[in-house]
């Protein structure tokens, strides 16, 4: 087939991953990579195309499983231990009627949906605590005497 369309593939597989990420098209790209390096030493299309289809099978069952937990486990952490702890805005208080009171909050600029156990009130200062899906746990700011 040849190193350029190896070549070409490479580079359409990259582009496709940043357009839609899934890590699914990156593994492609690689091994489109790998025949890139291979197509100078051999001539058989048949056996590029099964080389590629071999080894990007290989990459997506073995590697792919690993990265996405590095990178879900990265950004849970990164994005929750940064928050947690940090004192938010109650802008609305939304309903006080249910277990889970919920409010309307503005952390850095962006408005959220924060619940809490505690009744809050509006302009209150109060803690982040965690997150549930995406919204923020919040808790009362204990009095300091």
């Amino acid at each position: 087939m040849g190193e350029l369309f190896w070549a070409m593939a490479t580079a359409v597989f990259a582009i496709l991953e940043i357009i839609i990420p899934g890590l699914v098209t990156i593994w492609l790209s690689l091994a489109a990579l790998v025949l890139t390096g291979l197509s100078f030493f051999m001539r058989n299309p048949v056996v590029e195309v099964f080389i590629f289809s071999a080894l990007s099978v290989i990459f997506v069952i073995f590697t792919r499983p690993v990265l996405k937990n590095y990178i879900e486990k990265n950004k849970r952490t990164n994005f929750n231990s940064k928050m947690i702890g940090n004192e938010i805005k109650i802008e609305e208080v939304l309903n006080l009627t249910s277990s889970k009171k919920e409010y309307e909050v503005k952390f850095k600029g962006i408005l959220w949906k924060g619940i809490s156990e505690d009744v809050l009130k509006k302009d209150e200062i109060a803690k982040i605590k965690g997150f549930v899906g995406n919204k923020i746990i919040l808790e009362k700011m204990k009095k300091e005497m």
